[in-house]
């Protein structure tokens, strides 16, 4: 299988919850992030090629905003082992500039 990501994914250093913008609620925690994607752990099972808006609230403010929000398409998702959480790989189609450098300072502060 080809690796077809765009940058080296960084894992958080606290628990960061992940919001899709339209309904409010929280569809999963950060497991990693790339300039080109991320992972998600949530509760719920996504389609491949399902669309979301998402918002992170971020962890401390950075260039002025707590928060960084981007669409992302679902590209695979798989059921974690003897749990109800479903691990969901995304593909940040969607970002302004100002968000992507956001991202950027982010996840040049995690080892």
């Amino acid at each position: 299988m080809q690796n077809k990501r765009i940058g080296i994914r960084k894992r958080p250093n606290e628990s960061i919850a992940i919001f899709d913008v339209n309904t409010g609620h929280a569809v999963g925690h950060l497991a990693n992030i790339s300039m080109g994607g991320l992972m998600l752990v949530g509760q719920i099972s996504t389609a491949p090629g399902s669309l979301f808006q998402l918002k992170i609230p971020l962890p401390m403010p950075i260039h002025g905003t707590s928060t960084v929000e981007f669409g992302a398409e679902s590209l695979w998702c798989l059921r974690a082992k003897e749990t109800s959480r479903y691990w969901t790989g995304l593909q940040i189609i969607d970002i302004s500039d100002s968000a992507s450098k956001t991202i950027a300072a982010l996840i040049s502060g995690w080892h």
